[in-house]
């Protein structure tokens, strides 16, 4: 209820001998709650008492009598009032349930709520129950879109490479079958090398988790070298930076052992260097320090050979 309320009285003599005269004061109701101080009149020299009149949309809706007794605490209309008025009786009121309102329970049940681990002056989560629930982690942290706390720079989950691995298995024209240290994640990020040469999954080998399966003609004889690389599921820290199909810098002359990379890779694993499409092994076709590429002198490009080098950093 929103409108006013006005209180008029005569003149009178309070308990502590104050005379109040003759006045009225009007007071704005908002939302059916207003706020008003009046001197007692229960405990007044002569009997004595309020008049008020409530009015609404610019008429008068019904009027009462106040008996105000002293009290140290703010007092309710309910007691004060004495008597009823009669211009007009406030509109009857009902009780109205939720399911009365249309569409009401729907909105009620589709809105947030708190969760049980609601908190003040933190990050706010969307629980499985679809609850609200506060973040829990450092000030420090940033929160991932799943409402989970993590270390600001890094992800979690996100791809571990391993690179150059020799698979674990006996070289000796007869095993095929050869053990890879984690199972490649996807399966199909695995780059398997046989003295240089990418193997081709489905033609020269199949991969069942962590084993790989090489076929007869496949396998590799003594001496030969199997090099694998691949990913694996687990945390990496962020940035991540490829470099693809880089040409070393250096003379391509037959003479000339020292290249150049525009980077430093990192983690130096990382290099997968090319010379004429056959991949080249650290160690045994060259040496890495930094970005400075030597080759071996068997492996010294000569004048028209293609070198391409793959690394991260």
């Amino acid at each position: 209820m929103n409108g006013l309320a006005v209180i008029s009285w005569n003149s009178f003599q309070a308990a502590d001998g104050t005379n109040i005269t003759q006045s009225s004061v009007t007071v704005a109701i908002m939302n059916g709650n207003f706020q008003v101080q009046l001197a007692p009149t229960t405990n007044a020299a002569q009997a004595v008492s309020y008049s008020v009149q409530y009015n609404t949309d610019g008429k008068a809706q019904f009027e009462e009598t106040w008996a105000v007794p002293p009290s140290a605490t703010p007092l309710r209309i309910q007691d004060v009032r004495s008597t009823a008025g009669h211009l007009q009786p406030p509109p009857a009121t009902q009780q109205i349930h939720e399911s009365d309102v249309i569409g009401l329970t729907a909105d009620l049940l589709s809105r947030p709520v708190k969760g049980p681990g609601f908190g003040f002056g933190r990050s706010a989560r969307i629980n499985s129950a679809g609850a609200i629930e506060a973040v829990i982690g450092s000030a420090s942290d940033c929160v991932r879109a799943d409402g989970t706390p993590v270390a600001c720079g890094t992800t979690s989950g996100g791809p571990v490479f391993v690179d150059g691995e020799p698979p674990a298995g006996v070289v000796d024209g007869v095993n095929t079958t050869f053990t890879l240290a984690n199972a490649p994640n996807p399966a199909s990020s695995l780059m398997l090398y046989r003295n240089g040469l990418l193997q081709k999954t489905g033609m020269d080998y199949s991969l069942s988790g962590a084993t790989i399966q090489l076929v007869a003609a496949s396998g590799p004889q003594p001496a030969d070298t199997l090099l694998a690389s691949y990913r694996v599921a687990g945390v990496s820290v962020a940035p991540v930076v490829f470099v693809d199909g880089e040409t070393p810098g250096g003379a391509m002359d037959g003479i000339n052992a020292s290249f150049t990379l525009a980077g430093t890779p990192n983690p130096a694993v990382s290099l997968a260097l090319f010379r004429n499409g056959l991949l080249q092994k650290a160690g045994a076709d060259y040496t890495l320090s930094g970005a400075n590429i030597q080759f071996l002198p068997l492996s010294i490009p000569q004048t028209g050979d293609s070198v391409v080098a793959n690394y991260r950093q």
